[in-house]
């Protein structure tokens, strides 16, 4: 008898327990927004895992985690999967912190604890009662594009405290070692990274016989010869010439534009970089390890004048490499993509803006780079970004604050709404090296539409790009990059690179602050007010957003 009572009084408080519950709930209404309770999310997990087949549970991955299926597997999670799990696995989007259950945090050990078939079966699948889609039917996905994202996700694991305690340990206690020794475990992406721009942007002739593009002798600005070159400085746009004078390089005063093919002058002008008054009118007084050196190499020694490695070389990014090539482990290295998305940005904002450091000068000297940064640390320690004020037209700066010239694509990134979402730098670019322009993951417009197709949440709201662009498909017109990335940013003489704000210059702007836009640019023969006349009779474009 006592047994039933117990019983019966366990049932009681559990029934009592469930109204009061159920009460709650619709006191407060049952919102996607709010947060799942502990007993709802272990429910909610109980139900996902009892629901996996135990013959799943028990399947082994047949793929590796190469360089090549991960980046296929990125691929294929930046097409379906980010409008939820967002491009790092956090689900921090409007969709996936909106859903309920939320969408879990994949680098998570609840998820990362899983088997490869038991994350392969809910990527199949799906989970019930959730937002999660199963994507091999109707979808009818490859059974190894699976067994592929199952890796990708597992990639995206955050480091443990041991792991976290490690790479502290290394930042401070590891030294550069350079690029060569990374080759022989990632032969595949030395290879790739070699051919870049980034592993290529300073050469010593006596070591590349090649590196210098026109002829010398067609130099009739300011005459160097050969034997004269200690080292030369790009060959995309321009290309700049140094002499060594004891361990200083030293610029000589010209450049060889190579898109025009010609030779122009190179000195920094009155009135141009922020550091220029402090240095005499005269380019054989203007040392590059103040200006230039700290971005075209690794490690930079300010004392001793001295590199680790001359070019963007792979300790650049992931941070000194002598204890990881050791023993190799996830926890001895620094990796931009494991980061949160400012200081993952930030590893290319060091030397892709214009700013100047906290401190100047530095032992009297002023520097035009982040003296002291190091991936793994808080760039915003060393570097502000040179100010701007709204409506002033500067040598850095438009008036609303796009950039005016090259090397600023920080400046812009940091304003767009992509980087406010989290979107990093290498989402687009991958510097270990494409065939792609600018080290593009895709061509361009791919790339955008990656996230902003027709009807995406991102963008554009239309059922086709040519109903947003008003352009016919694959025309100029109708390129993503054209409207939202125009070619304003001046890098040398009338050559222009893209902005990077990713926002539309109307051609009222163009009117109020002398702002190249992209309708006029194109259409060359017409005035502003033709094209904003043409804007306003887009029936899907705001009225209020013209001017």
């Amino acid at each position: 008898m006592r047994h039933w009572k117990a019983l019966l009084l366990l049932c009681a408080v559990a029934l009592i327990a469930l109204a009061l519950y159920g009460y709650r709930l619709i006191w407060r209404g049952f919102s996607t927004a709010d947060q799942p309770s502990y007993l709802e999310r272990t429910l909610a997990r109980a139900a996902r895992d009892l629901a996996i087949p135990r013959k799943a549970h028990n399947e082994a991955n047949p793929w590796k985690p190469t360089p090549e299926v991960l980046q296929e597997a990125r691929e294929n999670f930046l097409d379906r999967c980010v409008v939820c799990h967002a491009q790092n696995g956090s689900g921090q989007t409007s969709v996936g912190t909106n859903l309920y259950p939320k969408v879990p945090d994949l680098r998570l050990p609840r998820t990362q604890n899983l088997t490869d078939g038991e994350l392969r079966y809910i990527i199949r699948n799906g989970v019930r009662l959730t937002g999660m889609p199963g994507w091999a039917i109707p979808h009818d996905e490859q059974g190894d594009d699976s067994w592929k994202l199952v890796l990708f996700i597992r990639s995206l694991r955050k480091l443990t405290r041991e792991e976290e305690a490690q790479q502290s340990a290394t930042v401070r206690s590891a030294h550069y070692i350079g690029s060569l020794s990374c080759q022989k475990c990632h032969a595949e992406i030395y290879e790739h990274w070699r051919k870049t721009p980034m592993a290529n942007v300073v050469r010593d002739p006596r070591e590349h016989p090649d590196a210098i593009i026109p002829d010398l002798t067609t130099n009739s600005i300011s005459k160097f010869s050969k034997d004269q070159v200690a080292l030369v400085y790009g060959s995309i746009w321009k290309q700049r010439y140094f002499t060594k004078r004891g361990e200083d390089y030293f610029p000589e005063l010209a450049q060889w534009d190579v898109t025009h093919r010609v030779w122009r002058p190179y000195f920094v002008a009155k009135g141009t970089d922020w550091w220029e008054p402090f240095y005499p009118p005269d380019n054989m007084q203007r040392p590059t390890g103040p200006t230039c050196d700290g971005c075209h190499s690794v490690d930079y020694n300010i004392h001793t004048k001295q590199v680790a490695e001359w070019n963007v070389g792979c300790e650049k990014c992931h941070g000194p490499g002598s204890e990881h090539t050791e023993h190799p482990s996830r926890g001895n290295i620094l990796n931009p993509a494991r980061m949160d998305y400012v200081p993952a940005s930030d590893s290319c904002i060091q030397c892709h803006s214009q700013g100047r450091p906290l401190t100047i000068p530095i032992e009297g000297k002023y520097y035009d780079w982040p003296v002291g940064y190091r991936v793994g640390l808080n760039l915003q320690d060393f570097w502000q970004l040179e100010e701007h004020t709204l409506g002033e037209t500067t040598f850095t700066y438009y008036p609303d604050g796009t950039a005016h010239k090259n090397r600023m694509q920080g400046n812009d990134f940091v304003q767009s709404v992509m980087y406010r979402r989290g979107v990093t730098c290498f989402s687009c670019h991958d510097v270990h090296g494409t065939n792609n322009y600018a080290q593009l993951r895709k061509p361009a417009d791919q790339l955008c539409l990656d996230c902003h197709g027709p009807l995406s949440l991102n963008g554009p709201r239309t059922g086709t790009i040519e109903e947003h662009t008003h352009h016919k498909k694959g025309s100029p017109g109708s390129s993503c990059i054209a409207c939202h990335m125009p070619k304003i940013e001046t890098t040398i003489a009338d050559v222009k690179v893209r902005a990077h704000t990713f926002a539309f210059i109307t051609p009222a702007m163009t009117d109020k602050y002398k702002i190249a836009n992209p309708c006029t640019m194109c259409h060359a023969d017409k005035p502003n007010s033709w094209a904003t006349e043409a804007l306003r009779r887009w029936p899907e474009r705001s009225p209020w957003r013209l001017d």
